[in-house]
């Protein structure tokens, strides 16, 4: 027994090392929301300071803010640390889910199904990496029910100091425990208690107030505060609570949570809690982890129907006393399908699991992107983004590169001077005409590039590249046939990469070919690629003669280097000829080729 015993704590351990690194991997699909950086606004000074705000401009209890306040001073500010400190804190988490299906079930096994199906959920997994208390709320309300449930079988004074402990310590990090406290209490009535055990009921209840007590004071602000807002607002609903962060009982929000819960498999999940009532309903443990999953959202959303109380990230703590049900429930089962069982439910919620989670504007990978792409001198123009707000001045000066951010513009007239403009909007692209104007207006002199981000999902935001000729007065070739100027974008051994603008008046008669060629230093042509002026967002050729009078045309160019080509420095160049004879036309200086670039090959 003792073996098995060992090889299941390995096995236990196995996984939570191993639902660590998915979390960890987790970080990169998941991206901060407005309310995560409100943490970091509210713990950006002393702690004095963080209990003032909360006391006096939000309604939140101090715990968890308290110790992200110390987690964040300690190791920074970064998106990164700040899920860290969660990922940590549901480690914790499931090391005690372990031990609560271990112990409420008399078998290792029962833990173990619990982890797994914890490891696969998308609601746990979403609220273990969020940088707000939840994560915080799932292991204090593990921890409640296992002082509770050791209280109430045990009958003892110092188990119930310590479910007390539980109490006082869950209503301080959020006050909408307080229904997983009340579903407690119901099963604890159910129970038919005895005198002894009554007793101590009370004197925990007692023991919990008055270690929340003296955070009393700042409770009746925030909820009148909370009232008064709401009324003003125009938004309040039922006598207490916030129409604003809240949703109304109904069948659709019921609905909403059972298949966020689920993964979006109601109907398997509702298969394997029937099996586990068939199984274990006459074991007080697996009711009490019913009353936990079920009974305690329950009451949430029958309160919600007078005060406004219910959102799903509210009843996050749901998730644990659902997976220890639905997990007994697989364990519980013959031998030979229980593993079976598992693996199948598991692959399931696994495969499903991506479908979940939340659709966020992914600000990180956009601006690191945007970043990555951006020249020396570019300009990124807002446009109807509310780049004036915190949360996304927070997502700038983490992501954005430092010459972005010094050069972040929130006027039209102010963008257009730079050569390289970055039109960045949000919604507004899809419905507002005055964007939509301003963009083609921009895009007239500068020619759109490269598109960065999304208009078609859940989410829109777009950051799109728009690029003026790299000349302000063009170069001209004969006397008609403006050329304004190249960018080179690549050098290699094998390619040139190169981008030709043009931009006439009045077209030329004539069509002509255009050669861009690499010279040795002798002058001697080593390669070139000769062809009419090719429109890039068409992609076909168009003939000189047929060019639109003030319109940009951006020919890019791929000049393959022959195999063996010597290192040195080369001279790249560009000529404008008639096909038909081969004559140049001359530059104002008499020249019939224009020097580009200088290129050193290595």
């Amino acid at each position: 027994m003792a073996n098995v015993a060992r090889r299941a704590w390995f096995i236990g351990l196995g996984l939570i090392y191993a639902i660590f690194a998915f979390l960890i991997a987790g970080i990169r699909i998941t991206y901060m929301h407005p309310d995560e950086y409100l943490v970091y606004f509210f713990t950006r000074r002393d702690l004095s300071f963080l209990m003032y705000v909360l006391a006096d401009t939000d309604v939140h209890p101090p715990l968890w803010f308290s110790s992200f306040w110390a987690w964040w001073h300690l190791v920074g500010d970064s998106e990164f640390a700040g899920r860290i400190f969660s990922i940590l804190l549901t480690m914790l988490t499931l090391s005690l889910v372990y031990q609560l299906g271990r112990k409420w079930f008399g078998a290792p096994r029962y833990g173990l199904f619990a982890i797994i199906l914890l490891g696969v959920n998308a609601y746990f997994f979403a609220y273990a990496l969020e940088i707000r208390p939840y994560a915080l709320i799932m292991l204090l309300s593990a921890w409640s029910m296992w002082t509770f449930q050791r209280w109430i079988t045990r009958r003892t004074w110092r188990s119930a100091l310590f479910y007390a402990l539980s109490v006082a310590a869950m209503l301080y990090v959020h006050y909408f425990l307080f229904i997983l406290i009340l579903a407690q209490a119901i099963y604890f009535l159910l129970a038919r208690p005895s005198g002894r055990l009554l007793a101590q009921g009370l004197g925990a209840a007692g023991i919990a107030f008055l270690l929340w007590l003296p955070w009393l004071p700042a409770v009746i602000s925030q909820i009148s505060r909370l009232r008064q807002t709401g009324i003003s607002g125009g938004n309040d609903r039922g006598l207490l609570g916030s129409g604003v962060t809240t949703v109304p009982t109904s069948l659709d929000s019921i609905l909403g949570l059972l298949n966020n819960v689920t993964n979006g498999q109601i109907g398997l999940y509702a298969v394997i809690l029937v099996i586990g009532i068939f199984l274990l309903w006459r074991f007080a443990n697996f009711r009490l982890a019913l009353i936990w999953g079920l009974g305690a959202p329950a009451l949430s959303f029958l309160i919600n129907t007078v005060f406004a109380i219910y959102t799903p990230r509210y009843v996050v703590y749901l998730i644990i006393g659902l997976t220890l049900a639905l997990g007994a429930g697989l364990a519980a089962l013959g031998s030979r399908f229980r593993w079976l069982a598992l693996a199948a439910v598991g692959a399931i919620s696994l495969w499903a699991l991506p479908t979940q989670l939340p659709n966020r504007i992914p600000y990180r990978d956009l601006y690191q992107r945007v970043s990555a792409a951006a020249k020396p001198g570019d300009a990124i123009f807002f446009d109807e983004d509310d780049a004036e707000t915190r949360f996304l001045r927070w997502q700038m000066d983490h992501y954005l590169s430092r010459d972005l951010r010094q050069n972040i513009v929130t006027n039209f007239d102010e963008a257009i001077p730079y050569r390289r403009v970055w039109f960045a909007t949000n919604e507004a692209w899809r419905y507002s005409t005055d964007v939509q104007n301003r963009f083609a207006e921009l895009e007239r002199t500068h020619p759109l590039q490269t598109v960065i981000g999304d208009c078609t999902s859940a989410w829109c935001y777009l950051i799109q590249l728009m690029e003026a000729p790299p000349l302000s007065e063009p170069i001209i070739f004969g006397e008609n046939l403006p050329f304004w100027g190249a960018d080179v974008d690549s050098i290699t051994r094998e390619t040139i990469d190169v981008r030709l603008w043009w931009k006439v008046d009045q077209p030329p008669e004539l069509d002509y070919s255009i050669g861009l060629h690499l010279l040795d230093r002798s002058g001697t042509l080593v390669a070139q690629v000769d062809r009419p002026i090719r429109d890039q967002y068409l992609n076909q050729d168009i003939q000189t003669s047929q060019l639109e009078p003030g319109r940009i045309y951006i020919d890019a160019r791929t000049l393959e280097l022959p195999p063996g080509l010597p290192a040195g420095e080369y001279q790249l160049a560009l000529v404008v000829y008639q096909s038909w004879d081969s004559v140049r036309l001359t530059l104002p200086d008499g020249a019939d080729r224009l020097i580009l670039e200088h290129v050193q090959l290595q």
